[in-house]
């Protein structure tokens, strides 16, 4: 086990045969002395200096050599490495993209299946109270509602007033608002759906009627023709409304006020 070590790591074995060589040149200096002192003690020993030191000079050359190689082969796998990360960087974020991709498709809505769930079928004789209504039933059976209120604008006016009502247990009729005027006149004037999660305390016209239950999501939606808001939906429900319900009255949104307009 440690002997495969030792053999698979070039830099011991670089530091290893240096180190022996230099051994193996001293010991020879010290042979070779004995031997020029023992047949001629007058014979100058410079050769033999000479001779160590090539041997010294051929090993750090040697030592030289093969720490240039394993740089260089370190070198190479850690290039080979950084190529191979990156790939595998690519791979995982292609995934994830895949698998963002694949969630986006599966919480996609089919908004034309949505939009005959909810819209009412086209009828000459429907009229704006049996249209709104049908509206806010259809909506209370897929989304849990526990109680809608559909309101509609006056002609050439700034007011909203009710047009009907959905599971609404109030003795007086809920209270006409204008335009750009609290929260339900701030979402017709804004034109953009509004999904709350905390109904005001003072919200009257949404708690009024659920006996000692409040809701705890309300979502009000603005119905718009031709760039105004001719009517708007407050959806209130005991569950939060989630992203997907909102996206899906925004899109319906014009597609209601087409049809809206046909019966005002």
């Amino acid at each position: 086990m440690i002997w495969d070590k030792v053999i698979k790591s070039p830099k011991i074995l670089a530091f290893s045969s240096f180190f022996i060589i230099l051994l193996l040149s001293f010991i020879l200096i010290g042979k070779l002395i004995n031997i020029s002192q023992a047949i001629v003690a007058d014979i100058s020993t410079g050769g033999a200096y000479l001779t160590v030191l090539f041997i010294v000079i051929f090993s750090l050359v040697n030592l030289f050599l093969v720490m240039q190689l394993t740089a260089g082969s370190k070198t190479k796998e850690e290039y080979l490495q950084k190529t191979t990360d990156g790939l595998i960087d690519e791979a995982d974020e292609a995934e994830d993209a895949t698998s963002h991709e694949d969630v986006r498709g599966k919480e996609q809505v089919d908004i034309e299946e949505m939009e005959r769930k909810i819209i009412p079928a086209g009828d000459k004789n429907m009229d704006t109270t049996r249209f709104t209504e049908g509206i806010l039933i259809n909506s209370g059976e897929i989304f849990d509602i526990v109680q809608g209120l559909f309101y509609v604008r006056k002609n050439d006016i700034d007011t909203f007033t009710i047009a009907s009502k959905f599971a609404y247990y109030g003795e007086e009729e809920p209270e006409d608002f204008e335009l750009g005027v609290d929260l339900t006149g701030q979402a017709a004037k804004n034109q953009k759906v509004l999904n709350l999660t905390k109904i005001p305390e003072n919200y009257i016209t949404v708690l009024s009627g659920l006996g000692n239950g409040s809701p705890n999501g309300l979502l009000i939606v603005p119905v718009i023709h031709n760039e105004k808001t001719i009517g708007l939906i407050e959806l209130a429900s005991f569950k939060h409304f989630d992203k997907k319900s909102e996206d899906i009255f925004t899109q319906l949104s014009e597609k209601i006020g087409k049809r809206l307009a046909e019966t005002l």
